[in-house]
């Protein structure tokens, strides 16, 4: 059910920050996407270089995200949902910024997305531009175009992160796609672009949420309908803040802009919101 499956959640006494993160280079080939390196000068969005103390989760550190995400999927208020984003991100995470921090290889698979649609419209070289170009020649579905899209622009390894950016990519370009099955991957627009960008974005965030509070969904006493029905509206929720909270900051920021840090600025201030409501 849903885009990812649930778990148990991240145990108490473990990294809210694991440094092994650092070691995902979703960036195969930075010289094909030269702006990724750009410095933003937007006053919005700043650079996060201090190195960050690994601070330990504490015990029952989700329990007010679980508990509200219950009374959610049973009644539906969008009250108990976003009092349960907000526990999720200032206990449960140790706060938006935290939050940003951890998905920050979320982020930069966003950024690779985004300057992956740039090269295949703005450069005639582009490696990739050349490979769709053979496939669709060739007959090449949907789902090939897809998948050789994300196998570009996301890591490979078998961690949970990179397998989680694979399957939000995958699903974003493909609700696009069917959405508007006449799309020209090689003549996106900006906004186009961006669209994509943050409904990946949307993506990262419900499945990461899923993964570590999702158990509610799994409550049998509550008829499987009413739980795919929750689900999709948590999602559907997720994707407007997100993208409100995307196009406000890409707004505001200068022309040369860090991709990254604007997606992780994206993250910050959308979970900034959840968190009023505790």
């Amino acid at each position: 059910m849903g885009t990812s499956a649930s778990s148990n959640g991240p145990k108490s006494g473990v990294s809210l920050d694991p440094p092994w993160l650092d070691d995902i280079e979703a960036n195969k080939d930075s010289s094909e996407h030269p702006d990724s390196d750009k410095e933003e000068i937007s006053n919005n969005i700043q650079p996060d270089n201090v190195q960050q103390l690994q601070f330990l989760a504490p015990r029952a550190r989700f329990s007010g995200a679980r508990r509200n995400l219950r009374d959610y999927v049973r009644s539906g208020s969008t009250d108990s949902l976003r009092q349960s984003l907000g526990h999720y991100s200032r206990t449960g995470m140790g706060g938006a910024a935290a939050v940003s921090r951890r998905m920050r290889v979320s982020a930069r698979v966003g950024a690779n997305l985004f300057d992956t649609f740039r090269s295949l419209r703005d450069d005639s070289e582009f490696a990739l531009g050349k490979t769709l170009s053979a496939l669709k020649s060739q007959g090449a579905d949907a789902h090939q175009i897809i998948s050789a899209i994300v196998n570009h622009a996301c890591p490979q390894g078998g961690s949970l992160d990179e397998l989680s950016s694979k399957n939000s990519a995958t699903a974003a370009l493909s609700e696009y796609l069917e959405k508007y099955p006449d799309t020209d991957v090689f003549h996106l627009s900006d906004d186009q672009m961006w669209a994509l960008t943050g409904t990946y974005l949307g993506n990262e965030i419900f499945s990461r949420i899923q993964m570590d509070v999702g158990q509610a969904f799994e409550n049998s006493a509550i008829p499987l309908p009413d739980r795919i029905k929750r689900l999709n509206e948590m999602k559907d929720f997720i994707q407007v803040e997100v993208s409100n909270q995307l196009n406000k900051i890409r707004n505001t920021a200068s022309q040369v802009v860090n991709t990254q840090k604007l997606l992780q600025e994206t993250i910050k201030t959308t979970f900034e919101i959840y968190e009023v409501a505790v």
